[in-house]
């Protein structure tokens, strides 16, 4: 049986806000990877997404491709890489070493997401971030 993700279609930014929701503690990914998560999209549509984020949302998980985040939202996120153990001097986190790897689980729910969107799963090829 297939989960009710893959069931109902969703709404472009749910499924962002929900991949967000995903990433764990002391992980970021890149507007660009929520985008190529979910198998359409860009960087630019997932932020927009992202700034509709409902309270809860771990919004400060996803970044700029650089490492940064938007000068509006720099301070507020800083206090959560601070905690999180990924703020590095200049307000800017270190991509290669805090790059969220999804585990088979965490895999099954990405393909989920990308289902209710109505794109195809991943294949072993494309799971590379």
């Amino acid at each position: 049986m297939t989960s009710d993700a893959a069931e109902k279609p969703l709404d472009y930014s749910e499924a962002v806000h929900r991949l967000a929701a995903l990433v764990p503690a002391g992980a970021v990914i890149s507007y660009k990877d929520v985008a190529e998560l979910l198998g359409s999209g860009g960087a630019r549509q997932a932020g927009k997404a992202m700034a509709s984020a409902p309270a809860g949302t771990p919004w400060w998980r996803i970044i700029r491709s650089n490492g940064s985040m938007t000068e509006a939202l720099a301070e507020a996120a800083e206090q959560h890489w601070i905690s999180e153990g990924l703020a590095v001097p200049g307000r800017h986190v270190n991509m290669a070493k805090n790059r969220w790897n999804p585990s088979e689980t965490a895999w099954g729910k990405i393909d989920a997401l990308r289902a209710a969107l109505g794109n195809p799963k991943m294949s072993e090829m494309d799971d590379q971030l």
